[in-house]
């Protein structure tokens, strides 16, 4: 039986004696694998082997390698009982269970229990003691005539392991140095198995792959480890006998070390190196052990071992094999490039020679310099001796080795370290900079940092200039002067040397704190500079052309104002400049005798800045608050301009409610000027605009029909234009805005209470209009001021929202109701919060839930679906009816707000009640029909406004119902004293502008303004929103801040 080719790899008596061993189960298998195999098997008297076959099976043997710790140690029958046994090729009728005795190998060394006990030493302890048997041939003299190779000339050493036995003191068998290394030794004791285990491998460290133990024999002049002797001392710590192999006598380990030395001798005609190693019973004839050698082996009767101390040096060992000659006439070489790097070596002694002085530690500092400039600093160390002669240069924080000295260079730096913190910080961290770039005003520095490294002995090599600090810095202005534009002519002048502004421009867009003039440091971040800066910026951002020049528009005067102010301008000789930097106020318009009305004063400030502006053939922005009589002063300056300017008519367009009162209320204050009111189209009144318009001084539209008949309106060639509720222009994109523009106006004047309700878009929007080129194009303005304002905050902000405030100033006037103390009664506001019951609590929590889910994941271009589930949220927020017309579940602000309006008509209160929703109000119509209680009503759709107004004015009825749209603007009912807003809109402006229908001049009782909003509901988070909106205001005055556009993931937030 050859058990498939088995027997092509081992001798038939193994393989005979492996069968027996098999079916008698004295083998355990721990580990099979498709190409290995682990195992332990039992020895004839009762020894345990260990086994480590590597093989290869198809259908026979292809490879077979098998180890065994049994003294024949290669393809044994131990090997053979375990192969059979692990890949299962014994007949089944003589297959055997294991048979070994030792519990601890059926139980113990099984396993997760084997792995834990071999790695912790735990419970494999026997009482059986350990000895590694030397086995030494002295090297001896080549015999002549006989191959090297057949001899034994360099002498061997072989290291085996031996046990107690019980007639012999030292016997071989059953001690493995294979079955140690991997695991085993459960009969000896656990410390001396482990420091043999470890000693091995220890042994076989550096040996590519192979080991050094070959037949059970660790062969040591094979071992390259550098860690034999640690691992040896730890053998004989743990009580392992090293013993003579030969005589089983134990080895004379001298306490006393080796030492290995270079001898540098000096024979007069040449230096030669010679390593010596001494010991006081050392005889001729020894070996050395390890790489780098660290042990010394003899014989001289009996055999001796002594431990190299410190180890020899790799150059000790080479020189051993190598003669190294020095010439007298290399010598000098020798000293300096080989010598220094040989002191540090080991122990180097002379005989015959004296050892010049060691190198002594500098350090150095270079400096160079690129273009920026930026100046490379550099540190290291330079060792050299007396006579200059550089022996190595070294980086700054590299560990000290060989010939440099740790104490001298840890003194340098100490000294060396203050004065670069005091007189140049960068170069310094926690320590000192190995190398870093210098720039900007620490190139100032430099200087003195030199002087004072080299007084205290820094070598500097530098090649840099004299960096110094700007003393005299002016800029020469000059313009070319075209009818709107000034072309910028600027130049730089730094220490009497012209600088080209583009090098300036290219600094300040590079957003640079600094830039240099040749070697002259110039500081943009000071004031006037800073300042200089801010103003190109500016003006580049707002200028539509690509030019390298900057153009600036004349009617940004402040702009020229504060250009001219800077303390570092010198302005060249120039008819506008000059008019600018000397600019004196306008004489005071009069208020006509006309005027049928006594203005307020602020009423006739704001009458004198609309003059002074149409006088300079300009216009502006009349944005006082809702109730401050915009119109009267825009009147009054009409008339003053019709006075002293006959000709072609001032046009008004104004929202279609209120073009018939723009007429009535001309007609009562300048009773003297031909105001026609355009309210319908050519087809219907039946005669053309000009015919019209014919000898009017002012023309009044709405902009409806300035959209639909622009043409018409354009060929007016009008005097000037007046733009009432100027935010239905706001869309610069719209229809109306571009017809606006299209009018020809020499004077725009856009009025209104609400300059900005969204975004400062609106803003340009009214100043594209009213003052063309003050800021610039939509796309410029966007990147000079909306995107980082509505973006940003903190004082950057603040700073960009007071210089857009600065440029706009001129051109809009605001003034609240606060700022000019009217003599108004005062307004409460209180917020009624509604708890919703029952079943309208329950339907809106699941309309929001249906909400979330539908909105989910929509982005920024779904806006007009975000909005309609908004829409649908706060609708039923108000009453469920608006969800469903069918609804019986309560109504629950419909039940706040009835009680209330009782008791106040009761009291001989009147309300204007305000809703966003007409569905809303038509159902507090119909609770009133019910309660018989008289009201009036007004949305979009209502005709005869005025009418409305008279019979409220005459207490017909104490309610008024009015849609948030509809009553916005160009309603006067101070005949009312209470205003109830039933729903929250996100605009807060929209909601002032109803509340002021009523608070306004002409009002003699305190108004109360009641909102009420539905607890828990996306009411309250509308609400919050206006507070944010309130803040855009910041932009015209500086009592808050900006908020953009509502985005999607905002809207979004509404539902959460």
């Amino acid at each position: 039986m050859n058990f498939h080719g088995l027997n092509h790899f081992v001798d038939s008596g193994s393989l005979a004696r492996g069968l027996v061993y098999a079916t008698q189960g004295k083998s355990l298998v721990h580990s099979v694998t498709e190409d290995t195999i682990e195992a332990e098997s039992e020895g004839s008297n009762g020894e345990i082997y260990s086994q480590w076959i590597e093989y290869a099976l198809d259908t026979d043997f292809t490879s077979f390698y098998g180890q065994c710790s049994c003294p024949v140690g290669y393809n044994c029958k131990h090997c053979v009982s375990a192969t059979l046994i692990a890949l299962d090729l014994l007949p089944t009728q003589v297959k055997p269970a294991s048979n070994i005795p030792s519990p601890t190998m059926a139980d113990a060394l099984t396993g997760w229990r084997r792995d834990m006990m071999i790695m912790l030493g735990v419970g494999l302890g026997g009482d059986g003691k350990l000895a590694l048997a030397f086995d030494y041939t002295a090297p001896r003299q080549p015999i002549p005539g006989i191959p090297m190779w057949k001899q034994q000339s360099a002498g061997k050493l072989e290291i085996l392991a031996m046990r107690e036995g019980n007639r012999d003191k030292w016997i071989k068998s059953g001690a493995s140095l294979s079955y140690l290394r991997n695991g085993g030794g459960e009969h000896f004791q656990i410390s001396q198995a482990k420091a043999v285990r470890e000693f091995v491998k220890a042994c076989d460290l550096n040996m590519d792959h192979s080991s050094a133990l070959f037949h059970d024999t660790l062969m040591m002049t094979w071992v390259r480890s550098p860690l034999v002797a640690q691992y040896l001392k730890k053998c004989i710590d743990a009580g392992v006998e090293l013993i003579d192999a030969k005589t089983k006598r134990p080895l004379s380990i001298d306490p006393e070390p080796a030492v290995a030395s270079i001898e540098l001798t000096d024979t007069g005609n040449y230096l030669q190196l010679v390593p010596r190693l001494e010991h006081p019973r050392l005889g001729t004839d020894y070996l050395l052990v390890g790489s780098p050698r660290q042990l010394v082996i003899w014989h001289d009767g009996e055999l001796h071992l002594a431990f190299i101390e410190p180890t020899a040096s790799e150059e000790w060992t080479y020189l051993r094999d190598h003669e190294v000659v020095v010439p007298a006439s290399e010598r000098e070489y020798f000293e300096r490039v080989f010598l220094p790097t040989l002191r540090s070596v080991g122990d180097l002694r002379t005989n015959g020679y004296v050892l010049p002085e060691p190198p002594r530690a500098s350090l150095r500092l270079t400096l160079t310099t690129t273009p920026g400039p930026v100046v490379n600093a550099a540190w290291e160390w330079v060792y050299s001796d007396n006579h200059g002669n550089v022996f190595g240069t070294y980086s700054l924080w590299s560990a000290p080795t060989g010939q440099r000295s740790r104490e001298a260079e840890t003194e340098i730096r100490r000294e060396v370290s203050p004065v670069v913190q005091r007189v140049c910080p960068p170069m310094m961290g926690e320590r000192l900079h190995e190398a870093c770039k210098l720039q900007g005003e620490h190139l100032l520095t430099l200087g003195e940092l030199t002087r004072e490294l080299r007084d205290i002995g820094v070598d500097v090599i530098e090649d840099i200039p004299a960096f110094r600090r700007a003393e005299d810095i002016h800029v020469d202005v000059d313009v070319e002067e075209s009818r709107d534009w000034l072309d910028l002519k600027m130049a730089v002048v730094v220490d009497g040397q012209q600088v080209e502004l583009h090098e300036l421009l290219y600094a300040f867009a590079a957003g640079e704190r600094f830039t240099y003039v040749g070697d002259v440091y110039v500081d943009l971040d000071s004031p006037d500079l800073a300042k200089l800066r801010q103003l190109i910026d500016e003006a580049r951002l707002l200028d539509d052309r690509r030019r390298s020049a900057l153009r600036v528009p004349k009617i940004r005067q402040s702009w020229w104002q504060d250009l001219l102010d800077l303390g570092v301008i010198r302005a060249a000789e120039n008819r506008w400049l000059e008019a600018v930097r000397h600019a004196e106020e306008p004489t005071p318009a009069t208020v006509p005798d006309g005027l049928d009305a006594k203005l307020r004063s602020y009423q006739e400030a704001g009458f004198r800045w609309l003059c002074a502006l149409r006088d300079a053939g300009l216009g502006g922005v009349l944005a006082d608050d809702m109730g401050l009589g915009k119109t009267i002063q825009v009147l009054a300056m009409i008339l003053r301009d019709r006075e002293r300017n006959p000709g072609s008519p001032w046009l008004v367009v104004a929202p279609t409610s209120v073009v018939g009162n723009w007429v009535a209320e001309a007609g009562r204050f300048v009773p003297s000027l031909k105001v026609v009111g355009v309210e319908s189209t050519k087809r219907i009144r039946g005669t053309s605009l000009a015919e019209v318009a014919a000898d009017a001084d002012v023309v009044v539209t709405s902009y409806t029909l300035m959209r639909l008949e622009a043409d018409e309106y354009r060929a007016l060639g009008i005097t000037g234009l007046v733009l009432d509720e100027a935010q239905n222009v706001k869309n610069a994109k719209s229809k109306g805005f571009a017809v606006a523009a299209s009018l020809g106006a020499p004077s725009v004047f856009a009025v209104t209470g609400t300059p900005i309700e969204n975004n400062l878009g609106e803003l340009w929007a009214m100043f594209a209009l009213s003052a063309p080129g003050l800021l610039g194009s939509a796309e410029k303005f966007n990147d000079a001021f909306r995107k980082p304002i509505e973006k940003a905050e903190g004082r950057g902000c603040e700073e960009l929202m007071a210089t857009l405030r600065r440029r706009i100033g001129p051109f809009l006037l605001r003034r609240t109701k606060q700022s000019v103390s009217l003599d108004l009664p005062p307004k409460q506001e209180q917020v009624l919060h509604v708890e919703l019951r029952g079943a309208h609590k329950r339907m809106y929590e699941v309309q929001l839930e249906k909400e979330r889910q539908r909105v989910l994941g929509l982005e920024d271009e779904d806006r007009i679906e975000i909005l309609s589930a908004l829409t649908r949220l706060r609708q039923l927020a108000i009453d469920p009816r608006l969800g469903d017309e069918e609804s019986s579940a309560p109504t629950s602000k419909m039940d706040e707000l009835m009680p209330l309006l009782d008791s106040l008509v009761a009291e001989g209160h009147s309300a204007l009640v305000f809703s966003q929703f007409t569905r809303f109000l038509k159902l507090v119509a119909a609770r009133l029909d019910e309660a018989g209680i008289p009201y009036l009503y007004l949305d979009g759709a209502t005709k005869g406004r005025p009418a409305l107004i008279k019979r409220f004015s005459r207490g017909e009825a104490p309610i008024f119902l009015i849609s948030l749209k509809a009553g916005g603007t160009g309603l006067n009912l101070t005949m009312a004293d209470y205003a109830i807003l039933t729903d929250p809109w996100w605009n807060p402006a929209a909601e002032d502008q109803a509340v002021d229908r009523a608070h306004r001049i002409g009002q003699t009782r305190p108004v109360h303004v009641y909102r009420l909003v539905s607890a828990g509901t996306i009411e309250e988070k509308v609400v919050a929103l206006q507070d944010q909106k309130r803040r855009l205001l910041g932009v015209i005055s500086e009592d808050g801040g900006v908020s953009a556009k509502l985005s999607a993931a905002e809207l979004r937030a509404l539902l959460d």
